[in-house]
């Protein structure tokens, strides 16, 4: 049983980090914090000048779902709306007035309901919490009702970088150019393994981005979504994010051909979702080395017209997006540029900025005026390669599907070592051979 000087102690943890780095939406929302096996932390938080607090109107306290698939799938929905998935969010959160004490049934645009295990666990580990991670999972999940993005803007305000991840961002600051006019693109036909090896090496080391073309073979790169569903159909990619029930790849395609969009996309984009595991080793990144690559994650959806399907953000280690099908074009800024993008300075994985690049208010983001971004498009069969610290966001010119992996460690240096490394040890076999 936990006393309630504990409860207590956790409320004023929360409530100090929450406002240690917020800033004021244009619009004063609120957003219902559910603890499903504690009503006592249940608060109501309204986001006007500042953030304030109150107990939660009993109504809204609904229990938690039984299943965990539906604590995935809501969990891989939100955490990335504002960074890295949340672009086909049209729709604008229901704006309400701040309560006055008389009037706490104001309905509130979000509502994020987890249990009292997770969010200690959450406020424990500011630096690595991810509600997608195998970690939250396993303490239950949580489900997030109404406004993906405004959930998602609470969650992040309650993360923090590490000493490594701040002393990543510097190097990268550091080492990357102000800005770049084009991507540099390298044909990967007819090159070796120790050239290609070399120039991602060199990336790396100068902190630009680089894409190689042709450098994706796999057979699913010519195949239609018809194809998809013909080989893959049961596949289950996921939960769905409104059911909680299993979607396979064929139920999602189907659901890609509605034209009701929800508003984080949910239906219609995976956000970055850890692949199926049958998937793992077949998507394995071609022609380098595996034990560089952590877990691979699923961006597959539908085309986004003018709006963002991945928002402005920057991730703390390096990015290798392999496009599979459909175009994208992705838009970059270099590390330096973080204060005319207006990086959030809540942030552990990845660094999400405020500026909407689809729709800028220049009004509220003056200094975005003078930012310089470099767009590249990319086609089936590229992987571009995203140094840690660069700002991207994405726009879906078609529908797509594509695998990311970040490199296991996520210090550049020791990446690009990593392959110099395997390209002298490549070297190496085939003089053996040669000489055997």
């Amino acid at each position: 049983m936990v006393s309630r000087d504990a409860h207590a102690a956790l409320s004023a943890l929360l409530e100090a980090r929450l406002a240690e780095h917020y800033v004021a939406p244009p619009q004063a929302l609120a957003v219902d914090l559910i603890v499903s096996d504690c009503a006592e932390l249940s608060r109501r938080f309204v986001l006007g000048p500042s953030i304030e607090s109150m107990p939660t109107p009993t109504p809204t306290l609904t229990p938690m779902p039984t299943a965990t698939a539906t604590a995935t799938a809501t969990a891989t929905a939100t955490a990335t709306a504002i960074a890295t998935a949340t672009a086909t969010a049209t729709a604008t959160p229901v704006p309400v007035p701040i309560p006055t004490p008389s009037s706490g049934a104001h309905p509130a645009a979000a509502r994020i309901t987890l249990n009292h295990a997770l969010l200690s666990a959450m406020l424990d580990d500011p630096t690595g919490f991810d509600p997608r991670s195998a970690t939250s999972l396993a303490l239950g999940g949580m489900r997030i009702d109404g406004s993906a993005r405004l959930a998602a803007y609470w969650l992040q305000l309650l993360k923090r970088p590490s000493t490594a991840g701040r002393a990543a961002l510097e190097r990268a600051r550091q080492r990357a150019p102000a800005a770049l006019a084009t991507v540099r693109v390298i044909s990967t036909q007819g090159c070796n393994h120790n050239g290609l090896c070399t120039a991602l090496a060199d990336a790396l080391d100068a902190s630009v981005p680089l894409v190689l073309r042709h450098m994706i073979d796999w057979p699913e790169v010519s195949w239609t979504l018809d194809d998809w569903c013909r080989h893959e159909g049961s596949t289950v990619l996921r939960p769905d994010p409104s059911s909680g029930a299993a979607q396979t790849v064929a139920r999602f395609i189907d659901g890609m051909a509605a034209r009701c969009v929800s508003e984080a996309g949910a239906a219609t984009y995976t956000e970055g979702c850890l692949l199926p595991p049958a998937w793992e080793a077949r998507f394995a990144l071609p022609r380098l080395p595996a034990r560089l690559f952590g877990a691979g994650q699923l961006w597959f959806g539908r085309a986004s017209g003018a709006a963002l399907v991945t928002r402005l953000h920057c991730d703390l280690a390096n990015s290798f997006l392999a496009q599979i099908h459909g175009r994208k074009r992705v838009r970059l800024y270099a590390p330096g540029q973080e204060a005319t993008l207006y990086a959030f300075d809540s942030f552990n994985t990845y660094r999400p900025c405020r500026v909407d690049v689809a729709s800028p208010d220049l009004t509220r983001f003056p200094r975005f005026a003078q930012a310089r971004g470099v767009d590249i498009v990319l086609e089936p069969g590229d992987l571009l390669v995203i140094p840690t610290g660069w700002y991207h966001c994405v726009w879906a010119l078609d529908h797509v599907l594509s695998i990311s992996r970040f490199t296991a460690d996520t210090t550049d240096a020791t990446t690009a070592a990593m392959l110099r490394d395997d390209t002298t040890s490549q070297s190496k076999l085939t003089n053996t051979a040669r000489t055997g």
